[in-house]
């Protein structure tokens, strides 16, 4: 069972779309007063859930 996009927290998301808009693991790690490999954990955490939301909620065509 996966959580809800919703729930994911306000880390995550951030990681995830400051790396997307083009700033480095470093720099976004900065941004958010953590580690490089939490802000990747954070933004990977938001990923996985985010597509595992997006697939259950998808209809079956065949």
């Amino acid at each position: 069972m996966s959580i809800h996009p919703e729930l994911c927290t306000d880390d995550e998301r951030d990681a995830f779309q400051l790396h997307n808009s083009g700033l480095t693991w470093t720099q976004v790690a900065r941004e958010l007063g953590c580690t490089e490999g939490t802000a990747q954990a954070f933004a990977t955490a938001y990923q996985q859930r985010t597509d595992d939301a997006a697939a259950q909620s998808q209809i079956t065509l065949f």
